[in-house]
């Protein structure tokens, strides 16, 4: 490489810092990344992973001026012109990154809460989405609400609030590992400038019974397509964030959004390992999306573990059995006697018989737990669900 072209890279390194105050750049991935190696640096679109003395660190890859001034540390570089912006991401933080990390590790004894707060970084961010690399806090367990005469799962000890919430996404506790949401955020009413995440503990001095609470949640915000407010430079990169933003996009409604053609999804709070499950909580009402393309005609549903309550004896599937209930619009029994073969759309059954649902438009499941007026079975708490979907191509 000539001295010409190094001079010209520096220059435009150093001019990328100096404009970084004075105007918003998008990230993207940098053209010249492969002409810088690094080792202890790996980079995926916005986000990148740096490799410190303390250990493996999350950031995004932002201009070096940016992440300066938004209240950043640079650590390494994502090619020439941007570093590897790391974000305070622990108890009473706040961040504007386009991708980033609120973790804590082994909270100490005595702290009950911890807050951090997502600002919005634009007007048309419209969607938060929380995934729950790691998320282990007390389970719910059952009491006795006042004025009430029948109890019900609650999440007492440990507990995390997000707001705003729209669409109904419950209060969290328990093990949550690999669980994700959707917030859907209005700035239009002009009061949302940012999403809460408001965690309350009980504290461990007097509580040395509980599980350590622990978590790691990756935030992502997304922005959905309209007029860009504000001087942004180049055009063509802010419009990048919203083409890359778009297939992550979850229909509005629904707190979870699943893409890929087959997967599974559960309760909120399911262990994993049916000797430690403990039941979700009570009062949620909330709507699980599935992405369905042009050749999609049906999807199928294969409960791996479920135990949701019913009033029925004879475990008859019917709509009026159900107390708690997923509810699947046309859904289908294909496999049972003519008599269980009619369209239902409420499931609490306790097997592993599959079901389907050839409903015409979006896909979508609603996990209602409001009902409770009946006599929860003290011995029986392993109420929850684990389900197999797969999206078919082949209906007749």
């Amino acid at each position: 490489m000539t001295k010409m072209m190094y001079r010209f890279l520096f220059l435009i390194f150093f001019a990328q810092r100096a404009l970084a105050g004075f105007f918003e750049f998008s990230e993207v991935d940098d053209p010249l990344q492969s002409l810088w190696q690094n080792e202890k640096l790996e980079k995926k679109l916005t986000e990148c992973r740096v490799l410190t003395k303390s250990g493996v660190k999350y950031g995004s890859c932002v201009p070096y001026g940016t992440c300066m001034l938004s209240g950043g540390a640079a650590n390494g570089f994502c090619g020439i012109l941007q570093t590897c912006c790391i974000y305070e991401n622990t108890c009473g933080k706040e961040s504007d990154t386009k991708v980033g990390y609120f973790e804590a590790n082994e909270v100490t004894d005595g702290v009950t809460t911890c807050n951090y707060v997502i600002k919005l970084r634009n007007p048309n961010i419209c969607q938060v989405r929380l995934d729950f690399v790691k998320f282990n806090l007390a389970p719910a367990t059952m009491t006795l609400p006042q004025y009430a005469t029948r109890q019900i799962y609650k999440c007492n000890d440990d507990r995390l609030k997000i707001v705003p919430n729209y669409f109904g996404i419950p209060e969290l506790c328990g093990n949550n590992d690999k669980q994700h949401v959707y917030v859907h955020v209005n700035q239009t009413d002009g009061v949302t400038k940012g999403v809460q995440l408001q965690v309350t503990l009980a504290d461990r001095n007097y509580n040395p019974h509980l599980p350590t609470a622990s978590w790691k949640i990756k935030i992502t915000q997304l922005q959905c397509p309209g007029e860009q407010k504000g001087f942004h430079l180049p055009k063509l990169d802010a419009d990048q964030d919203v083409i890359q933003d778009f297939p992550q996009l979850a229909p509005l409604g629904t707190i979870q959004y699943f893409t890929e053609k087959t997967g599974y999804f559960r309760s909120f709070g399911f262990d994993g390992s049916i000797q430690k499950q403990q039941s979700y909580t009570y009062g949620q009402n909330y709507a699980i999306g599935f992405k369905r393309d042009i050749n999609i005609c049906g999807i199928q549903f294969t409960p791996d573990y479920i135990n949701l309550p019913f009033d029925n004896y004879v475990r008859i599937y019917s709509d009026r059995d159900c107390k708690h209930y997923l509810y699947v619009p046309e859904l289908y029994f294909e496999d049972q006697l003519t008599t269980l073969n009619s369209l239902v759309s409420k499931v609490c059954i306790r097997s592993a018989a599959p079901f389907k649902s050839y409903a015409p438009g979006p896909f979508y499941v609603n996990f209602n737990s409001m009902m409770t007026n009946f006599t929860t079975d003290t011995v029986d708490q392993k109420q929850g669900f684990n389900i197999k979907y797969e999206l078919l191509t082949k209906c007749t």
